[in-house]
């Protein structure tokens, strides 16, 4: 084996236990999240129905502004990729997380500032602040890899 392929196999820096734990589990979730946000276009109303929502609840996801999907669209696609760039050990993950954690806040403004969603989305309102705040750990769990040397 050459110089350049030892050094190489030594700097190597494995991913720690709870990477692979909080990755896996933040995966899974995203996996559910983006299914959910595949079938709301899809289905539309007959998803949400399916889900059990109300008649409030349907009309009221049923108008969500553009801008708040956007920022929907972002928060669950971000996560979900950033959890499998976390898993692959790439340091973009830091980066899709921040975009996950950014349109997750303009969702959140639309949801619990402009409008009535906190009354729409019942005792689940306090969801988006919630993985807003993992998104945010998650951020700086990879920077901290990135520092460390375990995301390249």
């Amino acid at each position: 084996m050459n110089n350049a392929l030892k050094k190489e196999a030594t700097d190597k820096v494995n991913l720690p236990w709870h990477g692979w734990l909080l990755g896996g589990v933040f995966l899974l979730y995203s996996v559910a999240a983006a299914y959910d946000h595949v079938m709301s276009f899809y289905q539309g109303e007959s998803y949400y129905r399916a889900s059990g929502m109300t008649e409030a609840q349907v009309v009221y996801f049923s108008s969500v502004p553009d801008w708040a999907v956007i920022g929907w669209t972002l928060s669950v696609w971000g996560g979900l990729f950033g959890a499998v760039a976390l898993l692959f050990r790439h340091r973009f993950a830091s980066v899709l997380f921040a975009t996950s954690l950014v349109g997750g806040l303009v969702y959140i403004l639309h949801v619990l500032v402009l409008s009535s969603g906190r009354e729409a989305m019942g005792v689940l309102w306090l969801m988006p602040i919630v993985l807003a705040a993992i998104t945010a750990a998650l951020i700086f769990y990879c920077y901290r890899f990135i520092k460390s040397g375990v995301l390249r």
